[in-house]
C-alpha cells in the first residue's frame, strides 16, 4: 500500500462527474458508483491519502454505508500504524 508523503492542508475531493471519470476506479472505496475517493496523484502514481480516508470514513457513516466505513477505517489505521501514529477505535 502506497501512502501520500505530503498531505495537502485540507482534503479536496474531485468535484464533478468529469473529474471522477478521469480517475482510476481503484481511487474510490465504492468504484462502481465512483463514490468515496481516497487516493491522490503524486509523483506519477495514485497513493492513499490519510485525510481522504478520514473524510470517506465520516461520510460513509453519515450516509449509512457501513461496509465502506469499515473499509476506510481499516485502511486508515493501517496508514496510521505505518506512520507511527496512534490507531483509532471504531465507534458505533
Amino acid at each position: 500500500m502506497k501512502i501520500a508523503k505530503r498531505e495537502p492542508p485540507k482534503w479536496k475531493p474531485p468535484a464533478g462527474k468529469k473529474k471522477r471519470q478521469e480517475m482510476p476506479a481503484s481511487a474510490f472505496l465504492l468504484p462502481s458508483e465512483r463514490k468515496f475517493p481516497v487516493k491522490v496523484y503524486q509523483n506519477g502514481e495514485w497513493v492513499y491519502s490519510e485525510k481522504g480516508l478520514m473524510a470517506a470514513y465520516k461520510r460513509a457513516k453519515q450516509h449509512g454505508y457501513t461496509a465502506v466505513a469499515r473499509r476506510a477505517f481499516r485502511l486508515l489505521n493501517q496508514i496510521r500504524k505505518k506512520k507511527g501514529k496512534e490507531t483509532l477505535e471504531w465507534k458505533d
